[in-house]
């Protein structure tokens, strides 16, 4: 991640009020990064953010819903190739 990216990523969890985020699987030729709460949160469509080269931004709500079904499937992926 550029260290623009990296500014606007920061920003993006201060604004969402969360603790911090964390690297997830690259998707469609994105880094992908989630925000990490303190506690329980609901706050409605998955908060997924995307970025690309200096650019960082957080992810419209269908497409945020999109990666966490690719999400989903990449961890079902790791574990059935543990259990092989």
């Amino acid at each position: 991640m550029t260290r623009a990216a990296k500014k606007n990523v920061k920003k993006i969890i201060r604004d969402l009020g969360a603790k911090g985020y964390e690297r997830s699987y690259d998707w469609k030729g994105y880094e992908v990064y989630q925000p990490v709460f303190k506690g329980v949160r609901y706050v409605g469509y998955a908060l997924v953010i995307l970025v690309s080269g200096d650019n960082a931004w957080l992810a419209p709500d269908a497409e945020g819903d999109d990666y966490i079904y690719y999400r989903s499937l990449k961890i079902e992926e790791e574990k059935a190739a543990k259990h092989s």
